[in-house]
């Protein structure tokens, strides 16, 4: 359950068009697309944990509501590193065990629209969460409470922006099925943005989920197909004015391979390609997921 604009835009500031070309305010969301994968539900046992993601985004693409280019000469790369550190305590509530997660990413953006350039790096909004995670033989749940802070570099004027300049609150949800053979995981959210004070914005809310259908090759390597989607379900709105008919959607699917060698470690890639999309970027994400106990 991480956040960062990952794969997506990390905030993009596209003074050059009219608000209504994309959904989001310019085109961007907070939630770690892709990011999660097998045992997405399988919390660990008590202890601390170090994550690292890292996840290559890239798109030549903006497209409008019927999925056609919106920006000419749009291209936009961002390299994400992200560091999330789980802390899972011997405490219980409602059955389900408590833990605690935090996560900062570290971005790097290069952007091209219209004619226009602009570049930015640094430390992005930070992540905080409580959650609470159940194990009932092949099934494992749990649910957190995520607050994302403004704490990234934002500026309005800036055509690149890897912070987003306003709060998101974020429920999730994740389950497992895991037995010798597969491993059927997802990741839900939704998540409630605040208003950008600068620009008087308000991103609409968005649904969004991480998946996997994974098989055993065996007890260490897990093989299959992974994915993500999103699904715009409020309006945007500027000076609290709706934004009609710009709401943003995506579905992305790919190769993916986990490696877990020990319970100590585990390593985790995929390649996933975005297909169906509608008012915001279209490209391929590649991520690497590394998580090491203490």
């Amino acid at each position: 359950m991480l956040k960062t604009t990952l794969n997506v835009m990390c905030g993009l500031v596209l003074s050059v068009v009219s608000v209504q070309v994309f959904a989001l305010e310019n085109g961007a969301d907070s939630a770690a697309l892709g990011a999660e994968g097998t045992m997405a539900g399988a919390m660990p046992p008590t202890g601390l944990y170090f994550l690292t993601y890292f996840q290559d985004y890239s798109a030549d693409k903006m497209v409008d509501n019927h999925g056609r280019s919106s920006i000419p000469d749009f291209n936009l790369d961002v390299n994400a590193l992200v560091f999330r550190m789980v802390w899972m305590t011997d405490k219980t509530f409602l059955g389900g065990q408590l833990g605690f997660y935090g996560i900062q990413p570290m971005i790097s953006m290069r952007l091209n629209a219209a004619g226009m350039s602009d570049r930015d790096k640094g430390l992005a909004d930070t992540s905080v969460a409580a959650l609470l995670a159940w194990h009932k033989g092949n099934h494992h749940f749990g649910i957190a409470l995520e607050g994302v802070l403004p704490t990234g570099d934002y500026d309005k004027d800036h055509l690149a922006n890897i912070g987003k300049n306003y709060y998101t609150g974020r429920p999730l949800f994740a389950y497992t099925y895991m037995n010798q053979y597969m491993d059927l995981s997802a990741k839900f959210s939704y998540s409630i943005n605040g208003k950008n004070d600068d620009t008087n914005y308000r991103s609409g809310q968005y649904a969004a989920v991480d998946y996997n259908i994974g098989y055993h090759v065996s007890p260490a390597l897990t093989v299959g197909l992974q994915g993500y989607a999103l699904k715009q379900a409020t309006d945007d709105k500027i000076n609290s004015a709706k934004i009609e008919d710009n709401k943003a959607q995506v579905i992305a699917y790919g190769p993916a391979i986990a490696y877990h060698p020990s319970k100590q470690w585990s390593i985790e890639g995929k390649y996933l390609i975005e297909d169906q999309v509608e008012n915001r970027t279209k490209g391929r994400n590649i991520g690497l997921k590394f998580v090491w106990s203490f």
